[in-house]
């Protein structure tokens, strides 16, 4: 998938955008989110019940993903964000009054993800609350990541 974001083209593979979608599910469906959210993305219900994931299982709920961007049913891309890079590669996203600096390459498509999930969510969460809960976000991909390696 290409988008074009402030006169700059990006692209992500459609398989790694389910796979991003995957992460944040997961984020906010084992509580790990700092409020109470019910958010739970309904196209990947299919592989959670799976007891081992197969590389084509990645790729069929890819394809329900494209058929659903396709319908305009899924946009992960909120209208007025803008995204700006640093001299050391990472990003600087904004929205409205919100910035996050320094997003590292892996973190800005499920960062973009939560927040689009968040704007969309009913009832309304307020721009403050979404930034706390998209800063508990990057804590929690970070310190995943940091205890991973």
């Amino acid at each position: 998938m290409e988008f074009i974001l402030n006169n700059k083209k990006y692209a992500i593979q459609n398989h790694e955008l389910y796979i991003n979608y995957l992460m944040v599910d997961n984020y906010f469906r084992h509580n790990y989110s700092k409020y109470d959210y019910d958010i739970e993305f309904d196209f990947i219900e299919p592989i959670l019940s799976k007891q081992k994931v197969e590389f084509e299982d990645i790729l069929e709920g890819t394809e329900v993903l494209e058929e659903l961007i396709e319908k305009g049913e899924i946009n992960f891309i909120p209208q007025g964000l803008r995204i700006d890079e640093h001299v050391n590669g990472n990003f600087k996203i904004t929205y409205q009054n919100l910035e996050f600096t320094n997003v590292h390459v892996g973190e800005a498509i499920p960062l973009l993800i939560a927040l689009n999930t968040l704007l969309n969510y009913k009832p309304t969460v307020s721009l403050t609350q979404i930034e706390e809960e998209l800063e508990n976000f990057l804590e929690q991909f970070r310190s995943y990541n940091e205890n991973m390696m």
